[in-house]
């Protein structure tokens, strides 16, 4: 069967999860090349997996491979975006927070006939936000629980002065829009960015986070409210093992996104398909 080659932009903790997930030998692609700011957590990752891969400028990635993974952080997005446009390379970008940030980005991978996708990442419900949409929403509404060492170091609770430490019990540590929830918790609230891209937008959907010391378990509840009627889940995710900020959710949801990807490219290059 042939195999999709991917690039992938970061080698942090997704990109682990990533490379676990295709030695284990049962998608149809191979990690080709991979690009990181800090070149040598790029030497760690092909080192522990045992790759043969190249490491390369984010523009040489592009253009080596089929499918480009943006795992890095959202200032990157922009640039992956832009490099998978001039080498005609589908991508997925995990860091939605950046698509938020520039959404003409849509308009441009759409103009240029490549494939911009997201993962669903650390929640479940999307699919019915973006039916529900059909008919109008009044209202979107996120409310994240973390572990206070979650939440830990974010740019708002320092900006704020904001000590989660040694909580005895939940502290609201941030309630706004998902546009400013983006911003404030930029390695934290994923969610609410793609939840926002799939409703109504980030400046109308509104975001409460939560350090909680009792918690085990990385939560968020999502409430939507239109002409449909009333839509409700919670996603209760265990931590990422290698990333407390992170949920393992998210992970295997760029995994799923891999794996779909890798097969319709197998399946579009197979005789007979």
């Amino acid at each position: 069967m042939p195999k999709m080659k991917v690039g992938l932009v970061g080698c942090g903790n997704i990109a682990t999860d990533l490379c676990i997930a295709v030695k284990e030998g049962d998608i149809p692609a191979e990690i080709a090349a991979v690009t990181d700011i800090a070149r040598g957590k790029a030497v760690v990752l092909l080192r522990t997996f045992d790759m043969d891969a190249a490491i390369c400028s984010l523009d040489e990635n592009a253009a080596a491979v089929d499918y480009l993974i943006e795992c890095a952080a959202a200032d990157a997005v922009k640039e992956v975006v832009e490099a998978a446009i001039k080498h005609g390379t589908d991508c997925l970008i995990v860091s939605v927070g950046g698509l938020v940030e520039d959404p003409e980005l849509f308009v441009r991978a759409r103009e240029a006939d490549i494939a911009l996708t997201i993962p669903s990442g650390a929640i479940c419900g999307l699919d019915g936000i973006r039916a529900a949409q059909e008919a109008g929403l009044r209202s979107v509404t996120l409310t994240t629980r973390k572990p206070p060492k979650g939440l830990a170091g974010a740019p708002y609770l320092v900006e704020h002065s904001i000590d989660v430490d040694g909580l005895t019990e939940p502290r609201v540590v941030f309630e706004g829009t998902a546009a400013e929830a983006i911003k404030a918790f930029p390695k934290n609230v994923n969610v609410a960015a793609t939840i926002s891209l799939a409703g109504i937008g980030p400046d109308e959907t509104r975001v409460q986070i939560i350090a909680d010391p009792a918690a085990t378990v990385n939560s968020h509840e999502i409430v939507v409210d239109g002409a449909f009627g009333r839509l409700r889940t919670v996603t209760e995710n265990v931590p990422s093992p290698r990333n407390a900020k992170s949920s393992y959710l998210a992970s295997l949801s760029a995994c799923a996104e891999l794996r779909d990807a890798a097969t319709a490219f197998a399946a579009r290059r197979t005789p007979g398909w």
